[in-house]
């Protein structure tokens, strides 16, 4: 005798078509920079610079978080800003690493600020002297 296993198939709601194509819009964004390298990793992405981390993109149910290094300066500027918060690793978050809450309604021309910055800040850090 077989069990019938009732499958119910999942239902996609307009948010999550939006915050997919946001997803896929930072990724466009975050590829645009020159020397940057796209990594996939079990649940999400990373962006590097001669193999060194400068963004991490995460995908959850209902935010995207965007992981990048700051001068200390300007992540403490940065982190009164309503979609931001520290990083969750203590350490990390100690040295500049911030976490960007993009949601559907997060403007872009925001999150590109806060990438530029954070790209040319780790480009200087990277480059030889």
């Amino acid at each position: 005798m077989k069990v019938r296993i009732d499958r119910r198939q999942k239902t996609v709601t307009p948010y999550q078509i939006a915050l997919t194509a946001r997803f896929e819009q930072l990724q466009e964004l975050l590829r645009d920079f020159p020397g940057i390298r796209e990594k996939s990793l079990r649940r999400g992405l990373t962006y590097r610079y001669n193999d060194r981390i400068v963004f991490v993109l995460t995908r959850k149910p209902r935010i995207i978080l965007l992981e990048m290094k700051l001068p200390e300066f300007v992540a403490d500027e940065v982190l009164r800003l309503p979609h931001v918060r520290p990083h969750k690793s203590t350490r990390l978050a100690r040295t500049g690493w911030i976490a960007v809450a993009v949601r559907v309604g997060t403007p872009l021309d925001r999150i590109c600020e806060l990438v530029s910055r954070c790209y040319d800040f780790r480009i200087e850090s990277i480059a030889p002297r």
